[in-house]
């Protein structure tokens, strides 16, 4: 495979992943916080986002937990792209383990509680959506001077 299809298939898993988180913030702010258009926002797209949402900080969780740490029965529903989980992990290489937690906990709010999000919360949703977003222009700028 030469390197621009290499490129141009990991662009477009990073930016699907960059899109999907992106959709589902939007949807999730539009009801949480009473945001334009957010009436127009049903219980199933708000179900969907939060479960969407979840599923990603799953699979990141499972990806960032060093192997000797990880459940072999742990079920992974979505992946992610590499150089994404590498990208989280650059920007986390003091408070890993603390990150880990919160991902889970949010995980399992967005899964079984997403009317308790606090801004604290949708905070770590907008650093993981810029994260995505960077390593998206990143990849597109790579691509661009082949």
């Amino acid at each position: 495979m030469s390197d621009v299809s290499v490129l141009s298939h990991e662009y477009k898993t990073t930016s699907e992943v960059s899109s999907t988180i992106n959709r589902a913030i939007i949807t999730l702010k539009k009801e949480l916080l009473r945001l334009p258009g957010g009436e127009g926002v049903t219980a199933e797209q708000f179900d969907a986002s939060c479960q969407a949402l979840a599923e990603i900080l799953e699979a990141l969780a499972f990806h960032l937990t060093p192997r000797s740490d990880v459940a072999p029965e742990v079920p992974l529903t979505r992946q992610l792209p590499a150089a994404l989980v590498a990208r989280v992990r650059g920007d986390h290489p003091g408070d890993l383990v603390y990150y880990l937690e919160d991902l889970r906990r949010l995980a399992h709010c967005l899964r079984e509680r997403p009317r308790d999000l606090a801004r604290g919360d949708l905070l770590l949703l907008d650093k993981l959506a810029a994260a995505a977003d960077a390593e998206t222009s990143s990849i597109f700028r790579r691509l661009m001077r082949i």
